[in-house]
C-alpha cells in the first residue's frame, strides 16, 4: 500500500494547480494558560493580517481568528507566543470525567452542526456500519466504480491535508470536502499524511513524511522549544488550523485523524524505537496538536479520531472521540469468510489497544467508538453481523484497491470514462449491489438529510451520466 500510495501521490501532486490559500483572519497570541481549556487571548492587531476575502466561507466564524503575516502566511511571533503546557494537558485530561456520549472537545459541543453530526454517529453505532471511501485524485474514479454498480455512493469520503504543508500548496482537498458535505451532504473525514522538511538545515533539499526518506528532521526536536523542528510543526499545525477553519466557516464537520498508523516507524511521527523518551514523543505532539486547535484557536468542527494502536502511543481517552485501527489483508485467499475472519481478528486488536488508553484514566474500557480507518478489502456486512464486529465505518484506500488499473497503473476506463472494478480487490459490479443494499451498511443514498448540506449526487457523477454514450 505504501508504495501506491507513493505513486498516487506523485500523480496527484501533478494535477494540483491552485495554492493552498491562507483560509482565516488572525489568531490568539500569548502563553499557555493555567487550564487548557481557558487558553486564549485577544489577537495582536499590529501583527495581524487581513484575512483573504473568501477566508470565512459563507458562516460565521466560530473559532478564534489566525494570525497571518503581510505575506498571508502564519505569524510565527505570535505562534511561537503560546506553547503547549503538557504537565497542564495531563492534568486537566484526568481532572474530567470520561463520557463517550459527548465529544471532548467542548468548543464542537457548541457547534449546532458539529453536534448534529456527533448525534447521528452516536445513534448509529452498533446498529449499522458508515460506507467510507478515500479519495486522493481529483478524477474521484471510485465514485465512478460505486455509481456505475449501484447508483449510490459511500455515506463519508476521506481527504488528506497532505497538499497543504511542505512544498505542496493547494487546497483542492479542502475544496473538495466543502463541495461534498454541502452539496451532496455527505460526512468528512480527514488524515494528515505532514510532509516536513527531508533535512532541517536544508529546506529546498525537499519535504517527505515517510522516515526512510528524511535525513534530519529529529523527532524530539519536533516537541522541543527553540528548535527548527519545533518551529516547523508549530508552523504546520497553525497552517492546517487554517483550513479547518475554512471548513467550520462553512458547516462541514470532519473526523480528524491526525498520526496515523504510529505505531510502526514507516513515518516520521511514528514510534522510532521503545525507549521511553520516544513514547512520550508522540503524546506530547498529540497534545501539542489537540491544545492548539481546541484550546488556542478554539475549533469547533472537529471530532477527534486516534490511530495509535499501540500501547506506546496511548493517549488519555478525553483527548479523542473515535479509536481506530489500520490493517491491509494480504493473503491469497479473499473470500468473504477470510476477509470476516481477518477483521474480527482487528476488531480484537483494537480492543486490546482500548485498554491502554483507559488505564491512563483508571478505566477497563474507554467506551469510544471504534472504526476500520482504513482497510484494503471492503467487509462483508453478512461477516460484520456474524462476529458483531460493529465498527463505527470503514474507509478502503483509493486507487486501485477499487477500479483496475491499466499498464500505467491508471484507471483503466472505457469509452465513456467508466472505470471497472478491480476484481483482484474481489470487487465486482455484483457485490457492489450486494453490499451497498445489504441494510447493515449506510451508503450515501441512506444518509439523513443534514442541515449542513443538500443530499445530492455530486455534479461530476451528474456530468459523467449526459456524456454517456449508447
Amino acid at each position: 500500500m505504501k508504495k501506491i500510495l507513493s505513486i498516487m501521490l506523485a500523480a496527484a501532486m501533478a494535477l494540483s494547480l491552485t495554492a493552498c490559500n491562507n483560509s482565516s483572519a488572525s489568531s490568539s497570541s500569548g502563553s499557555a494558560a493555567e487550564s487548557p481549556a481557558d487558553s486564549s487571548a485577544a489577537p495582536d492587531a499590529a501583527s495581524t493580517a487581513e484575512a483573504p476575502a473568501d477566508a470565512s466561507g459563507d458562516g460565521e466564524l466560530l473559532s478564534n481568528p489566525i494570525a497571518l503575516n503581510s505575506e498571508g502566511d502564519i505569524d510565527m511571533d505570535a505562534a511561537l507566543a503560546y506553547e503547549t503546557d503538557y504537565e497542564a494537558m495531563k492534568a486537566y485530561f484526568e481532572s474530567k470525567e470520561v463520557d463517550p456520549s459527548k465529544p471532548v472537545s467542548e468548543n464542537a459541543q457548541k457547534n449546532e452542526k458539529t453536534m448534529e453530526v456527533w448525534n447521528y454517529l452516536r445513534e448509529v453505532y452498533g446498529k449499522q456500519v458508515i460506507t467510507c471511501q478515500q479519495m486522493m485524485d481529483t478524477a474521484a474514479y471510485e465514485d465512478l466504480v460505486f455509481y456505475n454498480a449501484t447508483k449510490d455512493l459511500t455515506a463519508m469520503k476521506g481527504f488528506d491535508f497532505i497538499f497543504c504543508t511542505g512544498s505542496y500548496h493547494s487546497d483542492d482537498m479542502i475544496d473538495n470536502a466543502i463541495k461534498w458535505s454541502k452539496e451532496s451532504g455527505g460526512l468528512c473525514a480527514f488524515t494528515w499524511h505532514w510532509n516536513v522538511p527531508k533535512d532541517i538545515d536544508n529546506p529546498e533539499g525537499g519535504y517527505a513524511f515517510y522516515t526512510n526518506e528524511i535525513t534530519n528532521f529529529d523527532q524530539v526536536n519536533a516537541v522541543t522549544p527553540g528548535t527548527k523542528e519545533y518551529e516547523t510543526v508549530i508552523h504546520d499545525i497553525d497552517l492546517i488550523a487554517t483550513k479547518i477553519q475554512r471548513m467550520e466557516s462553512e458547516g462541514v464537520t470532519i473526523l480528524f485523524r491526525p498520526l496515523h498508523e504510529a505505531s510502526g516507524a514507516w513515518f516520521w511521527w511514528g514510534l522510532q524505537g521503545r525507549d521511553s523518551a520516544t513514547n512520550e514523543v508522540f503524546q506530547k505532539l498529540w497534545y501539542m496538536i489537540y491544545d492548539r486547535l481546541e484550546n488556542y484557536h478554539k475549533l469547533t468542527n472537529i471530532i477527534w479520531v486516534w490511530n495509535g494502536q499501540n500501547p506506546h502511543t496511548a493517549i488519555h481517552p478525553n483527548a479523542f472521540d473515535i479509536e481506530g485501527i489500520d490493517r491491509y489483508y494480504d493473503q491469497e485467499d479473499i473470500s468473504a469468510d477470510a476477509l470476516s475472519a481477518y477483521y474480527a481478528k482487528c476488531w480484537g486488536e483494537l480492543e486490546s489497544y482500548d485498554k491502554y488508553c483507559a488505564e491512563l484514566a483508571g478505566m477497563e474500557s474507554t467506551g469510544k467508538m471504534m472504526a476500520l480507518t482504513e482497510c484494503g478489502y471492503i467487509p462483508d456486512p453478512e461477516g460484520i453481523k456474524a462476529n458483531n464486529t460493529m465498527w463505527l465505518y470503514y474507509m478502503v484506500w483509493n486507487g486501485d484497491f477499487i477500479y483496475e488499473p491499466d499498464a500505467a497503473g491508471k484507471a483503466k476506463v472505457d469509452l465513456n470514462g467508466t472505470p471497472s472494478p478491480n476484481p483482484k480487490k474481489g470487487i465486482t459490479n455484483e457485490m457492489l449491489v450486494d453490499y451497498f443494499t445489504n441494510d447493515l451498511y449506510i451508503t450515501h443514498n441512506k444518509l439523513p438529510e443534514f442541515s449542513f448540506g443538500v443530499r445530492e449526487i455530486p455534479q461530476q457523477i451528474k456530468n459523467w451520466e449526459y456524456f454517456q454514450i449508447g
